[in-house]
């Protein structure tokens, strides 16, 4: 054992059955606490998982993996020593704006693939290209919108407070990128004009209607979403994760959003309650972004569902984690953050770790971090 503070559980404390019965079973929700159960009783070797930690902790950077839990089948089998520290989660936070489009579309208040001036009619005022795009194209980050001002990232770090005036400037409309579908570009404005269009179409707040609708029935109590001030009368929260001060969009703790992350590991069902339509999981979490699109971005193409980081097939032929299953799909935010579900194998993993002071985390733990650990965990889970 290397840097860890190991946290497993004993048999006295949970459920112990046999290994292989494990990928059998029907998953499990938690009340006000998680049911605690051993590696082993879910089919998982312990000294083999131990490993694949120790590979993570060591070259994850950031806390390790000390903001780290692990669920198999509803079950939490491991979790790191500050597993309910609380600190937001920048970029993972798209995906909680995501399901609220989800949530309207399940319940009927606009379609998914909607365009958007039905609900922004302002849009195409000034471009009319705009009327091109759909609310789908928003949430795969291939609409072509764009801001007045752009991103206005160069001011992060020498200016905040231009940050911030730059950042109040996303929702109004500046010249193309693209046509609408024709190519991708990861880029917060587009996430805050959705963001805008989908507080107007609800008539309340996300952080409202996500608590209301997702956070209550799955018992997540550490669950707060930063937000800009009031726009048409409404509190608008920050639906991107865009970075400022005082801002990092949703805030919540690892065990918090494992809970999220068991929501979207069985189809939108949370104990029976449909929260999202199934169908909607479905395609929210598979790759949307066809690796035949080009782009001159930094590139997702192959690999991105509605806003959350899929393992498919890049246009080079390989997965983004080849030893993990095709299924597996992601939240991932700034750096340091993130909330993989992987449903082959009835995991979700949250991996948190905060920012240095008020700076974005620099760098992102590299693919061929979580590749090697995917090797380990595997192996832990064939043993």
């Amino acid at each position: 054992m290397t840097l860890l503070k190991w946290i497993f559980f004993c048999c006295g404390f949970s459920v112990c059955l046999p290994v292989n019965a494990a990928d059998k079973q029907a998953l499990v929700f938690p009340g006000e606490t998680w049911q605690m159960a051993t590696p082993e009783s879910q089919g998982i070797d312990s000294a083999k998982l131990r490993e694949a930690l120790d590979y993570l902790h060591e070259n994850a950077g950031g806390v390790g993996t000390d903001e780290t839990v692990i669920v198999r089948n509803g079950y939490l089998i491991w979790e790191g020593p500050d597993a309910n520290n609380v600190h937001e989660i920048y970029s993972c936070t798209k995906t909680f704006t995501s399901t609220v489009l989800g949530l309207l579309a399940t319940e009927g208040v606009l379609g998914v693939d909607d365009y958007a001036v039905r609900y922004l009619p302002s849009l195409d005022d000034q471009y009319p290209a705009y009327a091109q795009i759909k609310l789908s194209h928003l949430a795969t980050m291939t609409s072509g919108y764009d801001s007045i001002k752009g991103d206005g990232w160069k001011f992060y770090e020498t200016d905040p407070a231009k940050h911030h005036e730059y950042v109040l400037t996303f929702t109004t409309p500046g010249p193309p990128l693209f046509p609408a579908g024709t190519s991708f570009k990861y880029h917060d404005p587009a996430v805050h004009i959705l963001g805008y269009i989908l507080t107007k179409a609800a008539g309340e707040p996300l952080e409202q209607l996500f608590i209301k609708r997702v956070a209550d029935p799955t018992g997540m109590k550490q669950f707060t979403w930063s937000n800009y001030g009031y726009r048409d009368g409404i509190l608008f929260n920050n639906p991107a994760g865009t970075p400022g001060k005082g801002q990092g969009g949703a805030y919540s703790s690892p065990r918090d959003l494992a809970r999220y992350g068991l929501l979207y590991l069985n189809k939108g069902n949370w104990n029976g309650k449909q929260i999202l339509d199934a169908s909607f999981v479905e395609r929210a979490t598979s790759t949307q972004v066809p690796a035949e699109v080009k782009t001159k971005y930094y590139d997702l193409t192959g690999r991105y569902g509605f806003f959350w980081w899929t393992n498919g097939i890049k246009a080079d032929g390989m997965r983004p984690w080849p030893s993990a299953p095709p299924k597996t799909f992601a939240a991932h935010g700034a750096g340091r953050n993130f909330i993989f579900v992987i449903p082959e194998w009835h995991l979700v993993i949250v991996r948190l770790s905060p920012a240095p002071g008020d700076q974005v985390p620099a760098g992102s733990v590299k693919e061929s971090v979580w590749e090697q650990f995917f090797v380990r965990l595997k192996g832990a889970i064939e043993a």
